[in-house]
Order: structure tokens, then C-alpha cells, then sequence
């Protein structure tokens, strides 16, 4: 649970200070939130040969991302709607800087981008887990063969 708490204070933290610029009387800045940012961007992530999986964003907090999952031993792609509440999770953070999704009291994602590189981090009980996804051209998973 500390570590819940370690990984919440930095994501906080970032929060602040990317948060504090000069106001301005007549200007009023709104921040885009993550999704609205990143709608429609795709992003890869290959552990092996046999484990890969793509994402795509979508502005849409029911369903915030599609899923692309390489079957083991098939080649070929299962695709998924990421429907949040199949899950029992809510967006709990929305902001410009990163995304967190939380289930339950005790598991939290947190999506971060930075450049062309897509940092996922996963705290659970279990611990803390950590993806790095590159960018891709949307066109790419176009052409992923899909399991029937």
C-alpha cells in the first residue's frame, strides 16, 4: 500500500509543478485532458516474439482504448473494446499529464507519455509492474491479422 502511495505522490508532484504558470486576466488556459491528447494514437509494446500487443486511444471514458493481443502459438491478433466498467474500474485522473485507472482500493494504472514513449505503470498488492510502449502509425494495425 505504501508503494500505492509513493507512486500517487509522484504522479501528484508532476501534477503541481507542470500546473503553476503565471495567470493571465483575460486568457483562460483549459487543459486537454490525456484522452482528448492522445485520441486515436497507437502505441506497441513486444516482450518477446510470442507476447505483443498494440493500443489505440479513444476520447471516451466508458471505453478509453482498443486492444490489439497477439494469441500465443496462432498468430494472430484478439481485439478488444476496453470497456472500463467490464472491470469494475474507474478513470480516476484525466489530466493532461498522464491517465490512472483504478480498481477497487488496491489496483491502480497509471498511462503516462512522454515524446514517442508510453510509460504503463501497474500497482497492485503484487507489487509494481512496468510497460514501455512505442509509438506507431495508425495505419499499422490495419494490417494485424485478427483471429476469427
Amino acid at each position: 500500500m505504501k508503494t500505492i502511495h509513493f507512486i500517487l505522490a509522484i504522479a501528484f508532484s508532476f501534477t503541481m509543478v507542470t500546473s503553476c504558470s503565471k495567470d493571465e486576466d483575460s486568457n483562460t488556459i483549459v487543459e486537454e485532458s490525456f484522452l482528448e491528447k492522445y485520441e486515436g494514437t497507437v502505441w506497441h509494446i513486444a516482450i518477446n516474439e510470442f507476447n505483443s500487443e498494440y493500443i489505440k486511444f479513444h476520447n471516451n471514458e466508458s471505453v478509453p482504448f482498443e486492444q490489439w493481443l497477439l494469441i500465443y502459438g496462432q498468430g494472430c491478433y484478439e481485439h478488444i473494446n476496453y470497456n472500463i466498467s467490464d472491470f469494475d474500474a474507474t478513470i480516476t485522473e484525466n489530466s493532461e499529464e498522464y491517465l490512472e485507472v483504478t480498481f477497487g482500493s488496491d489496483h491502480v494504472w497509471i498511462i503516462a507519455i512522454e515524446e514517442d514513449v508510453l510509460y504503463w505503470i501497474d500497482v497492485s498488492q503484487e507489487g509494481v509492474t512496468n510497460y514501455i510502449f512505442e509509438k506507431q502509425s495508425l495505419g499499422i494495425i490495419d494490417d494485424l491479422e485478427i483471429c476469427l
